[in-house]
């Protein structure tokens, strides 16, 4: 499973998907083979001009609603209850959401760095973590969290480590490319760096 096929199997029917930062609208193009409609933005014209393309050519013009827009600037609210924010920093979903005041029921995200400041800040924001799962595509771990709304309170081992893993055993195998990583840093680092000593307790704890 991509990620794409993986947001995708997050998605259910009854949601109304807004993905911001959709890149060729891959995501709205197998909703729409479901007859599902969404709508896809980003920042780039250049970027939906090519979505607008692909799209047309498979006669999906009218369940993909194409948008330049940056961030949420150009969604209005109730348009949407689902938000996906992939492939991006999690300081850049973090000025996304507080650039908006729009709330939704469900906020599927995929980013490439610090996933305890995301689970934290987004619980500031009154989400909580429903699932996570661990991605394995090209040889490199992608980490998904399913946002809902609501506060819950994490142990400092959740907020570092994640929790509610729908796939165990993938999520064992990227714990384990975890440890070997932090291992190999703390080996090589001449200074104690107590993060990565806490990040190597907390996941031999968990393996």
């Amino acid at each position: 499973m991509n990620r794409i096929e993986a947001i995708y199997s997050f998605i259910d029917l009854k949601d109304r998907v807004v993905d911001v930062g959709c890149d060729q609208a891959k995501l709205g193009i197998l909703l729409a083979k479901r007859n599902q409609k969404s709508i896809a933005s980003d920042k780039s014209p250049k970027v939906i001009e090519r979505a607008s393309l692909d799209i047309r050519k498979l006669g999906l013009d009218n369940l993909i609603d194409l948008r330049v827009s940056n961030g949420l600037q150009n969604i209005k609210e109730k348009e949407a209850d689902t938000l996906v924010l992939s492939g991006m920093g999690t300081h850049t979903i973090l000025e996304i959401l507080n650039s908006t005041k729009i709330k939704f029921n469900k906020i599927i995200t995929i980013s490439n760095n610090y996933h305890d400041i995301l689970r934290d800040k987004m619980n500031e924001l009154n989400y909580k973590v429903d699932k996570e799962l661990i991605i394995k595509e090209n040889n490199k771990y992608y980490n998904l969290i399913l946002f809902t709304k609501g506060v819950k309170k994490y142990s400092q081992k959740e907020l570092l480590v994640g929790l509610n893993q729908v796939d165990n055993e993938l999520y064992k195998e990227y714990l384990n490319h975890l440890l070997n990583k932090y291992k190999t840093i703390k080996k090589s680092s001449k200074d104690r760096n107590i993060k990565i000593d806490e990040m190597i307790t907390l996941i031999e704890s968990t393996i």
